[in-house]
């Protein structure tokens, strides 16, 4: 049985919601939602409704050993007063259009993250804190991949809290689905990681374009018709723990590779560090880098393209155990003449 135990830290227990806990839930739901001071019978019997449901929706999941969904209230540890409630919850749609996953239309399950804090608590620092509390119990302990939450353009307070537990922020481009607006989006194998050079690995991000352009320019690789924006949300969104940015300290990117993984061969692209900082071992820092996420993918083979008239990498890429394949190379543009 998945039974998910109370999380602790030094100001926060967050534990299941339990039959005495009306009073709580009402202020937390009907009261705090509202802003109001009092609630109407009819509410109350409602709540308790939902109470009731919550504490076997809990016993029947953890039963299934399924996922624990479901609110559960975040407590001052030190006052035992429950502030506030938080959970996981199923999320089902087109997030291939905020860079999760494929954009093909369809839309796709992925586990959520809910909160909320009653207004006298709020400004404390407790959303975030207990956001983070349950993300790791997730990436941990439940083993997941991935956790989102989603939010609206204009809800600062909740973009806060995503940014403060470590999500990237992720806004829907399109006018539709309206419901659709931001997603902050925590993915542990995107998490920077800090060199011993002081320098930063971390994930591309969309905003990352304009430099990356600048970059490769100066590298002397070929700009494709396919490097936009779209493009560049289209690569993260299927293969976003692949595409890697290299930072100096006051982080501007000197470094980058575009990995892929097409199900049976790996792919490196648009690999490139900046001339100033050539001959200090980075580049193979960025293969090395990609073969190892590759191979923990289940990649026996990568493959990469030098166009002509940048032929003068070649003896670098031999150096990094690559060699020449007999193959004739061919391609076909969707869009017609590029």
């Amino acid at each position: 049985m998945r039974v998910m135990p109370p999380l602790t830290s030094s100001r926060l227990t967050i534990r299941a919601f339990t039959a005495s806990d009306l009073d709580a839930a009402v202020a937390v739901f009907d009261i705090g939602y509202s802003d109001s001071t009092t609630t109407t019978p009819e509410a109350i019997v409602k709540r308790q409704a939902w109470l009731d449901y919550i504490i076997a929706n809990a016993q029947q999941l953890a039963n299934l050993d399924q996922p624990p969904y479901g609110e559960r209230a975040i407590v001052d540890t030190a006052s035992q007063h429950v502030i506030g409630a938080i959970g996981f919850v199923p999320c089902v749609d087109q997030y291939g259009l905020v860079g999760i996953g494929h954009n093909d239309g369809y839309s796709h399950a992925e586990v959520g993250l809910f909160w909320t804090i009653i207004p006298t608590q709020r400004r404390h620092g407790y959303a975030s804190e207990a956001a983070r509390m349950m993300i790791d119990y997730a990436i941990t302990t439940l083993g997941l991949r991935r956790i989102i939450a989603t939010t609206e353009h204009d809800n600062s307070a909740s973009q806060g809290v995503m940014r403060s537990a470590g999500m990237d922020i992720r806004t829907n481009p399109h006018h539709q689905p309206p419901w659709l607006q931001v997603v902050g989006v925590y993915e542990a194998q995107r998490r920077p990681e800090l060199l011993a050079n002081d320098m930063t690995l971390r994930p591309i991000t969309l905003n990352d374009l304009p430099s990356l352009i600048t970059l490769w320019r100066i590298a002397g690789l070929k700009i494709s018709p396919t490097d936009t924006v779209t493009g560049l949300r289209r690569h993260i969104g299927v293969s976003g723990n692949l595409a890697l940015a290299l930072c100096t300290p006051d982080g501007t990117i000197i470094g980058s590779v575009l990995g892929s993984d097409d199900g049976r061969r790996g792919w490196i692209n648009h690999l490139a560090i900046h001339p100033d900082y050539h001959c200090h071992g980075l580049g193979r820092l960025l293969i090395t880098t990609i073969e190892t996420r590759l191979k923990d993918q289940g990649c026996e083979k990568i493959n990469l393209l030098i166009t002509g008239p940048n032929q003068k990498v070649v003896p670098f890429y031999q150096a990094n155990g690559f060699g020449f394949d007999d193959i004739i190379y061919m391609t076909k543009w969707m869009s017609g003449d590029v």
